[in-house]
């Protein structure tokens, strides 16, 4: 009651982001026709079966994906290294499956052959006497991750658990949870597909020695991955999004999420749990203290099933333009268990190109500049009067062009029922509702506000003549104006839009963040990740947090001037540039939003500006543009900083200032610091409307 009574007041304040939960056959209907991921879809239903990352008795499932986790060489395309996702984890070995449903005979047997008064004390019949999902098994992955360090030591009495028992191998946790163990029936958790340091013992904690002798610390990883949890994670990733779990992930969803929960279907499925682990299980309702505090302690340490999302069988989803049967599975499984190899591939566009050696069938993605996608072609290149200081993608779609020393705020409108997450959203859902410009290129150091067209700006704030603004950048929500100066400092504004009111915008005053020592050169904003991300002259890049407005953590090693910098809207990841030392060149550095530098290259040419594409994740292998001071746009893979592929044209041989994907990634745009504007779309998208260039090169503000 008091959690409804407090829900029914949240919403009276009508806050602006909040969204009415997604309707279930809209979800299930995108899903079907690929407009969202499969770890979208998933996390989705999680959400609508009242799963939750703040209840660890209710924590978000999902499922192991893979079987092979000790080969050196992964081939995604074939479907023996996939479990089989039309059983349970615990019965994907036949003698494991004959032993559940001895045990379930042998239980109702029991029940069945008692007196009234003894079978109100009995158990009705179950398969498992343990769960893929409760306290026990989120805390057993996330030993190694503060607070649920802490939280698992409560869980095991105040100390660690026997070291041959903790998670220490993605192929022990396998061969335990699919045939070796009666007692371990474990699904996984959602930080396997996208947050690896949950693997590694970063706090260097002793979880002791096993009977073998090692010591357990990081995650023992499989050899396909180059035992890099980053890399791990990544790949899993893209398996969770392969054809053949999208062909075959519903008979998981009727398993975990559906029908076959209950009944004689989970009968028939050996799916069948303890009773109190069922969803809507009423205790209050036990008039026996002793029972009741009996199922009380059930329920905390057995786990609990999802609420049932689908009473009947859940549709699949289409792959390559048709749908695998149940039967062409069965086979494919069989032939899986006893050991012979199933010969049937998926088709993928050939690319010559490999993401990973190590893995084959990974997908590159659909953007443009993508190794699998058509070839870019230019179908814009145009001379604008004046120069262009930066490229702003948009949300509609569209990029602007932007003078130097400008910044653009701006707020978009979208239906809060129409809206849709992810993968699933277009542009046509959303429309700019207010928008104004920030300069900074005037001499007296005043930073104006530009509303109207052919208005004078409105003064927002004035620097002191010692230390003027060097660069700027804007929170994508338009909640933060953001300013790096000479001496170092970073001076935020907080900012609330009101284009509803006459004064469109209200400004707080300024909050002073202090860690550079000399000349802020470059600022980037992650409006996904909620921080942004400060480059200066004195050789580091610092992370800010974007709400608190509170420095996280540097990013230090660079050799000279971090030049510019960009973050991944995807991933959080990010890239810095700073010069080689040997007067050409420059040195290119690929981060974690956590501070771990994943690779390093160095490019004989200056690169003058980055961007990542945002392709979505699990389906696509993201890249860095970089643009070159010969005016080549050069890609590298957001995996590695591998060399991808050269864009460049005939037209251009100037150097680079920005360059910039639109929203949906299948356009790049490019721009010279003599006000030269080129656009690449896919070859075979080059009869289609492209997105919109707009420019402000003159001070005058939007319409």
């Amino acid at each position: 009651q008091e959690r409804d009574f407090i829900e029914e007041e949240l919403n009276k304040l009508n806050p602006p982001n909040l969204f009415p939960p997604d309707d279930l056959p809209t979800l299930t209907k995108s899903w079907c026709s690929g407009k969202i991921t499969n770890f979208e879809y998933l996390t989705k239903l999680n959400k609508a079966a009242g799963r939750s990352f703040n209840d660890l008795m209710q924590y978000p499932v999902m499922p192991f994906v893979l079987s092979d986790y000790t080969s050196q060489i992964l081939d995604l395309d074939n479907s023996s290294v996939y479990r089989s996702l039309e059983k349970p984890i615990s019965v994907q070995d036949s003698s494991r499956e004959q032993h559940f449903k001895e045990r379930y005979k042998f239980l109702e047997d029991d029940y069945k052959n008692c007196s009234e008064d003894e079978r109100e004390l009995k158990t009705p019949p179950f398969h498992y006497g343990s769960h893929y999902s409760n306290s026990g098994t989120v805390l057993h992955f996330l030993v190694r991750l503060p607070p649920f360090t802490q939280m698992f030591l409560e869980y095991q009495d105040s100390s660690f658990d026997i070291p041959d028992r903790t998670f220490h191998s993605m192929a022990t946790t396998y061969r335990l949870s699919s045939y070796a163990s009666t007692t371990d029936v474990k699904e996984l958790i959602p930080e396997f597909f996208f947050f690896p340091e949950f693997l590694c013992n970063l706090e260097g904690f002793d979880f002791g020695l096993r009977q073998c002798g090692i010591r357990v610390n990081h995650v023992t990883l499989p050899l396909w991955s180059k035992e890099d949890p980053r890399l791990f994670v990544l790949i899993h990733r893209q398996a969770l999004e392969s054809d053949y779990v999208t062909a075959y992930l519903h008979y998981w969803i009727d398993l975990v999420f559906g029908y076959k929960q209950l009944g004689q279907a989970a009968l028939e499925a050996v799916n069948v749990f303890h009773p109190a682990t069922y969803f809507g299980m009423d205790i209050s309702s036990v008039e026996d203290p002793v029972k009741r505090t009996a199922l009380e302690t059930m329920v905390k340490t057995y786990g609990q099933t999802p609420k049932m999302l689908f009473p009947t069988p859940h549709p699949p989803r289409s792959v390559g333009g048709f749908n695998f049967s149940g039967e062409m599975l069965q086979a494919s499984i069989f032939d899986t268990l006893r050991g012979t190899q199933d010969t049937r591939t998926f088709k993928k566009p050939k690319n010559s190109k490999v993401p990973i050696p190590s893995v084959k069938g990974l997908m590159w993605g659909d953007y443009v500049g993508s190794p699998s996608a058509p070839e870019p072609t230019v179908f814009l290149h145009k001379l604008v009067n004046g120069p262009i200081g930066m490229l702003v993608p948009l949300q509609t779609n569209d990029v602007c062009a932007l003078a130097p020393k400008m910044g653009l705020l701006v707020v978009y409108t979208q239906d809060k029922g129409a809206r849709t997450s992810g993968t699933s959203a277009t542009a046509k859902q959303i429309d700019i509702n207010w928008s104004a410009l920030v300069t900074y290129n005037q001499p007296d150091n005043i930073i104006r506000l530009k509303l109207k067209h052919n208005t004078p700006g409105v003064n927002l704030t004035r620097f002191g003549p010692d230390d003027t603004v060097t660069c700027c950048a804007t929170a994508p929500d338009s909640q933060a104006i953001i300013f790096g100066t000479k001496s170092g400092q970073i001076v935020a504004h907080r900012c609330n839009p009101m284009p509803e009111k006459s004064c469109d915008l209200e400004i707080t005053p300024p909050v002073t963040l202090y860690c550079h020592s000399s000349k802020v050169t470059c600022l980037s904003v992650c409006g996904a990740y909620r921080i942004f991300v400060s480059g200066s002259q004195d050789g580091t890049a610092v992370i800010w947090d974007l709400d608190a407005l509170l420095y996280v953590r540097s990013l230090t090693g660079h050799a000279s001037d971090v030049t510019t910098l960009a973050i991944s809207n995807t991933s959080g990841d990010i890239c810095t540039v700073c010069d080689s030392g040997n007067d050409s060149g420059s040195h290119i550095r690929l981060w974690t939003i956590n501070g771990s530098l994943v690779a390093a290259q160095d490019c004989k040419l200056q690169v003058r500006c980055v961007a990542f594409s945002s392709a979505p994740e699990g389906t696509s292998v993201n890249v860095v543009a970089g643009g070159l001071e010969n005016g080549t746009v050069r890609l590298w893979s957001s995996w590695d900083l591998t060399h991808v592929r050269d864009v460049t044209t005939q037209s251009v041989h100037n150097p680079i200032v920005s360059v910039a994907f639109s929203h949906n990634s299948m356009v790049l745009y490019a721009a010279t610091e003599r006000g030269f504007l080129v656009g690449w779309c896919r070859k075979d998208k080059e009869r289609e409307k492209q997105p919109l260039l707009i420019t402000f090169l003159d001070s005058k503000a939007p319409p």
